[in-house]
């Protein structure tokens, strides 16, 4: 998959190149250059799935190149192991209609968890693959 820049002045880029780069040139956010067709049997599938398996499912399009599903799929295991509730992010309701998905459950206790402690593993991936 290549990634374009929301200001359009900048080259396409890999995933792998964009993990490396962060902002692209021209100032703006690296995007799919398309987006992956998901059929609904496909996500209905994804239910039954635990949050380490659907964090491979819906990221593997978008990482194509860089890793393999299995690869993609032992990442974030890794990652989502270190989690403090089995469920990773559980939703509890509260009451009536009332809900809350609970994000803080990760090593550091914020929501930014379920990003970072992934980014890390690609960045540690990314660097060992080109001998840094």
């Amino acid at each position: 998959m290549r990634y374009i820049s929301t200001r359009g002045e900048s080259p396409a880029l890999a995933f792998e190149d964009v993990l490396l780069t962060g902002l692209a040139p021209d100032g703006g956010l690296y995007v799919p250059e398309t987006l992956p067709r998901m059929d609904a049997e496909r996500m209905r599938t994804w239910a039954q799935l635990d949050y380490a398996e659907l964090a491979a499912e819906v990221m593997a399009p978008f990482v194509t190149g860089f890793l393999a599903p299995d690869e993609l799929l032992a990442m974030t295991r890794e990652t989502y192991r270190s989690f403090r509730h089995p469920a990773v992010a559980p939703l509890v309701q509260l009451g009536h209609n009332e809900w809350v998905l609970e994000l803080f459950h990760g090593p550091t206790l914020a929501f930014k968890d379920f990003a970072l402690q992934l980014l890390g593993r690609l960045l540690d991936r990314s660097l060992a693959r080109s001998g840094e």
